[in-house]
């Protein structure tokens, strides 16, 4: 007969516990970014120059935000020692996995979700072409991608050189992908138009982008979390 192992329920109050921490830690680093993403979409619409340079702040505003977060809440976890004091808790690693996903996941997209919408109002209710609206909703999911990417990785290694090798890897493939889709005639082609258009092709890179983002949470967050030891 084949013997069934129960895993142990999570430890949903403390795993609370860790997340509304890593919220306290990061509560006036995301206000810091989130304002100046809100500053840069205050100039976007005034001008060409206040166009590149609004677009260029609120590109690194949101790429900012994701890579300090993760530096906050889990590289310096383990250069100040703090991870010593959370093995001292009644946690298992699965239980920090989930806690960790969760912290990082909404400190992350509720900021981000709410510059996503911010900047789909400017574009439509201010002189800018509606046709970018396209191209910079995928730049905007092409970001989340990228975070999600950097969260991965630093879930499964924890170390600050791997996660610090493909933040700078991802940044400097971020130019590349916005030219090819500035380029791409289903796609930036529409971007000085007055009328917003949504393309099969921008449906098909959508997906892709959504499906890697669901396919790196949920398997990163499997594995993790099968590990019987946090090192």
């Amino acid at each position: 007969m084949t013997a069934i192992v129960n895993r142990p329920a999570l430890n949903m109050p403390v795993i609370k516990q860790l997340v509304y921490k890593d919220w306290y830690l990061n509560r006036k680093l995301l206000a810091t970014y989130v304002g100046c993403g809100i500053f840069s979409l205050c100039i976007i619409s005034l001008g060409e120059w206040q166009f590149f340079m609004g677009s260029i702040m609120l590109i690194s505003m949101m790429v900012g935000m994701g890579n300090h977060q993760l530096s906050v809440t889990m590289i310096s976890e383990r250069k100040e020692q703090t991870l010593a004091f959370v093995m001292s808790l009644p946690v298992s690693p699965a239980d920090y996995a989930m806690a960790k996903f969760l912290s990082n996941m909404v400190l992350f997209f509720i900021p981000w979700s709410l510059l996503v919408l911010a900047t789909t109002a400017v574009i439509l209710l201010t002189p800018l072409p509606d046709g970018l609206l396209a191209f910079t909703l995928l730049i905007l999911v092409l970001i989340a991608v990228n975070h999600c990417i950097c969260w991965s990785v630093t879930m499964f290694t924890e170390a600050e050189g791997s996660f610090l090798i493909v933040m700078i890897g991802l940044n400097c493939l971020l130019n590349p992908a916005l030219y090819f889709l500035a380029r791409s005639p289903d796609i930036g082609g529409h971007n000085r138009g007055d009328s917003f258009i949504w393309t099969g092709t921008a449906t098909q890179v959508l997906v892709c982008e959504i499906l890697a983002i669901v396919l790196l949470l949920v398997g990163t967050l499997y594995f993790r979390s099968r590990k019987k030891v946090f090192f």
